[in-house]
């Protein structure tokens, strides 16, 4: 039986749950069919991977789960050992060439569950790909009902940023590294502007994402907000900030008055896009030298794996790099590999992003990276902090995070112990 593909991830769950009692003698099949590239994942391919699955599920009575994001569950009890090993070896064949099947160990495309020893694992995979794909309904709700952004959205919105208290919508997160001896110490507080809360405060009707010059215009004058509030910024960070900014903004007289103000115990680092830097190269070696010139730092930020391939990091020559994680890293298939393009650049100019877990953790210590981002490094310091409030019993584990992440507003606010959400992660631990 096929499930609807729109709740293919809550009737997994419902599943799984139901044969719990019974999971001794139970299986997960999971085809990850999504890590297949588009033009391997045809209408004829599934209709023709449907036929192959046919004797599996008739023999077991099993059920087939398929999941909005294109990946296949079979779930089922005593499923024949020949008949899973035949029809796995037929669906590999199908899809024989992918990069994922065809470069890659069989465990990447086709992972086999033995439920009685683990249950938890698959219901915590079910659970997150069903967050997943609810968020990415919640986003395409969202959107369906927004304008786009057009100039007399743009002055209304600009108007609005002038009275609006910014410090409600700038959130942070602390950039750490890991010493030799295995000690956590804070490299930096980023600080950014959470263009979704932003856009619900003053602008819900409106995709601001939709025109990219007129967004452009509304991000260099997001820029010189959050710099106007910089006493505010800089009290609530006692080592190194970070500023995510236009290229463009770095020589306004905003950001002058902004290193001005700057006191000499602390640094910044500004963080730019790739893309930005692009469009005007000229202009990012001019901002590194005014930067290094005051003694602060600039970052290429969020940069995806494959760019590390096609560009010459050392001739930019920037202090510092954001690569982004993905577990997809692991089943890197590129040439030459990820870990070789790396070993090409001063490791401690790395900073490995969006670390969700340990598995990013020790994918970077493996290779020679010690400095992270993401939430696992702020659940650290979450935990952390919840363990030495002394009424730390009443909050969870989010809340905290989630007021951390805040330097003003409500959030913040219902925190008892206030001081500690300021604390560099090293005194937190």
């Amino acid at each position: 039986m096929v499930t609807g593909k729109q709740n293919g991830e809550q009737q997994l769950l419902d599943m799984l749950y139901r044969i719990e009692g019974m999971r001794s003698d139970a299986q997960v099949v999971h085809f990850k069919l999504s890590a297949l590239k588009p033009a391997n994942r045809t209408a004829k391919q599934m209709h023709v991977m449907m036929s192959m699955l046919e004797e599996l599920l008739t023999r077991s009575r099993s059920r087939l789960f398929l999941l909005s994001d294109g990946d296949l569950f079979v779930v089922g009890r005593n499923i024949p050992h020949p008949v899973l090993q035949k029809t796995i070896s037929s669906i590999r064949q199908l899809y024989q060439a992918d990069p994922v099947v065809s470069m890659s160990p069989e465990i990447n495309f086709c992972e086999v569950y033995d439920l009685g020893y683990e249950f938890d694992s698959v219901v915590k995979l079910a659970q997150r790909k069903n967050d997943i794909a609810k968020s990415s309904r919640k986003r395409k709700e969202q959107h369906q009902d927004l304008v786009p952004l057009a100039p007399e959205h743009l002055d209304a919105i600009l108007r609005n940023i002038q009275g609006f208290n910014i410090l409600k919508v700038i959130r942070r997160q602390e950039a750490i590294q890991i010493t030799r001896s295995g000690k956590y110490c804070s490299l930096f507080q980023e600080y950014f502007t959470s263009m979704a809360d932003l856009k619900a405060a003053i602008a819900p009707d409106v995709d601001v994402l939709s025109n990219r010059w007129l967004f452009q215009h509304l991000s260099e004058t997001l820029d010189k907000r959050m710099l106007s509030i910089h006493k505010d910024l800089l009290a609530h960070t006692p080592g190194g900030i970070s500023l995510n900014l236009n290229i463009s903004t770095i020589f306004t007289k905003p950001f002058e008055e902004f290193l001005n103000n700057m006191p000499e115990s602390k640094f910044v680092v500004v963080e730019v896009q790739l893309m930005d830097i692009i469009q005007n190269t000229r202009n990012f070696i001019m901002a590194k030298d005014l930067l290094h010139e005051a003694g602060h730092k600039i970052l290429i930020d969020g940069l995806h794996p494959i760019s590390f391939r096609f560009l010459d990091l050392n001739l930019l020559n920037p202090d510092l790099v954001k690569l982004n994680w993905s577990p997809a890293i692991l089943e890197n298939t590129g040439n030459p590999p990820l870990e070789e393009t790396i070993k090409e650049i001063d490791s401690q100019k790395i900073i490995l992003m969006r670390c969700e877990d340990e598995e990013s953790i020790k994918w970077g210590l493996t290779n020679g990276i010690s400095r992270f981002q993401g939430y696992f490094i702020d659940a650290l310091s979450g935990a952390g902090i919840k363990r030495k409030c002394k009424r730390g019993g009443v909050c969870s584990l989010q809340e905290c995070i989630s007021r951390k992440s805040c330097i003003a507003g409500p959030v913040r606010s219902q925190c008892l112990y206030q001081d500690s959400l300021d604390s560099p992660i090293e005194e937190n631990l």
